[in-house]
């Protein structure tokens, strides 16, 4: 009965960050860095226990309370029949409520994304714009220079096979210009440009590969080349 069971608790809680005081508000006990609750919910018929660990990732565990065993049919990515679907619904309703009671609210999914973020708005003012409908894209957030309206820099969640081949799992990327794309590309933690010319473009992978402080010179570069000419119309 595979499935992801990590996939219900990441599209909820992908973009929150919790907040300590509203959890212990909430009901969430703290054993040394990780909370955890425990609620039931869908009349009764099932418990849900949700912990948070140290880093502020989420992992949930669905109880039917007859059994008192784990309800294994949730975490099935196509389950058969309406009472399947209703217990997943009412289980990401009580998430989200969570969410909404406990945590805040980020502009990306990993915490490098958002310290990058974080920092572009104290330098330079400028706010993540996230331009695109398609669910694909959704999450990706663009800075463009304020007064050209460049693309500087572009943050994207891909999977890892995008960059490397063969390899499992999703990453959080930054792209930006810099002037020798070939050699920078060529570092741990940066890769050929994913969606945009390769000639102008790398990709750093944002997993704290790189840190903050070796990134910030990339970044800084791709600034300075969105700063030249004129504003786009």
């Amino acid at each position: 009965m595979g499935g992801d069971r990590m996939s219900i608790e990441s599209d909820v809680f992908g973009r929150y960050r919790p907040d300590g005081k509203r959890c212990e508000a909430y009901g969430f006990q703290r054993a040394g860095d990780v909370w955890r609750l425990e609620r039931t919910f869908f009349d009764g018929a099932f418990r849900a226990a949700v912990t948070i660990d140290a880093v502020g990732r989420v992992t949930g565990e669905v109880i039917d309370t007859m059994t008192d065993e784990e309800y294994l049919p949730l975490r099935l990515k196509n389950p058969a029949g309406s009472y399947v679907y209703g217990v997943r619904h009412a289980y990401e309703e009580l998430l989200r409520g969570i969410a909404e009671a406990c945590f805040v609210r980020v502009p990306f999914a990993s915490a490098q994304a958002n310290r990058i973020c974080m920092k572009v708005q104290e330098t330079w003012g400028d706010a993540p714009e996230f331009p695109w409908k398609e669910k694909a894209y959704a999450t990706s957030g663009v800075f463009r220079h304020s007064e050209t309206q460049k693309w500087y820099g572009l943050i994207m969640p891909v999977t890892w096979t995008k960059l490397v081949s063969g390899r499992d799992g999703r990453v959080e990327i930054l792209n930006v210009k810099v002037g020798d794309a070939a050699s920078a590309a060529a570092q741990e933690g940066r890769y050929p440009a994913y969606h945009m010319n390769k000639k102008y473009w790398i990709s750093i992978a944002l997993d704290d590969t790189m840190t903050d402080d070796d990134i910030w010179p990339l970044l800084a570069e791709s600034y300075a080349f969105a700063a030249r000419g004129k504003k786009r119309c």
